[in-house]
């Protein structure tokens, strides 16, 4: 499969100048944050040149996501259930309460996508006959074939951006880096009722 998706060619952190030794190179948010340094030398403004940085880099991110998820004709919401089913390993079920619990949506929302998803065959839907409140949902074999497909063409792509900006170390201190910083926000696995 062929997958159209425009790349951003990222800015280096670094250049070799004509003595061998390395320059910063200067991005926007350096700018931004030497303009608040200038106009507020009272105020510690540090955390720009790295809240800023995450959040654009997100921005980006999501949209290189979000593109080539629509060239593969499906979207965010379709891929997050998909994929949360999927990770659960065969039978690919689970309740919808598990679905809500962990796709930071509503259980409203969750319902809305389950009916979509249905509909496009991706997905069965399985009402407990001892407990009518409790609802499985089951990924179909296309539901299967759609996010391995997906899985496979965004994650391709994802690791050779990366590889293009990071070496393997830098990319290691990257990856522990935004985990610790992650922790401070959601709570870690072994909390999670899978």
């Amino acid at each position: 499969m062929f997958l159209r998706c425009e790349i951003l060619t990222p800015v280096s952190s670094s250049r070799t100048k004509a003595n061998g030794k390395k320059s910063k190179t200067v991005d926007a948010v350096d700018a931004v944050e030497a303009d608040w340094v200038r106009e507020r030398p009272d105020i510690d403004v540090s955390s720009i040149g790295i809240v800023t940085r995450i959040w654009r880099v997100g921005r980006y991110l999501d949209r290189i996501r979000d593109e080539r998820l629509a060239v593969l004709d499906t979207d965010r919401a379709t891929i997050d259930i998909l994929a949360m089913l999927r990770r659960s390993g065969a039978p690919f079920r689970q309740t919808a309460g598990q679905l809500t619990k962990h796709s930071l949506i509503t259980s409203g929302g969750v319902s809305q996508r389950l009916e979509k998803l249905e509909r496009a065959g991706l997905v069965t839907r399985h009402v407990d006959t001892k407990d009518r409140r409790r609802v499985e949902v089951q990924l179909t074999p296309d539901g299967v074939t759609l996010i391995d497909d997906v899985l496979q063409v965004v994650v391709h792509a994802e690791n050779a951006l990366l590889a293009e900006v990071f070496t393997d170390r830098e990319r290691a201190t990257l990856e522990n880096l935004l985990r610790t910083f992650l922790l401070r926000f959601e709570p870690g696995p072994e909390s999670r009722d899978l």
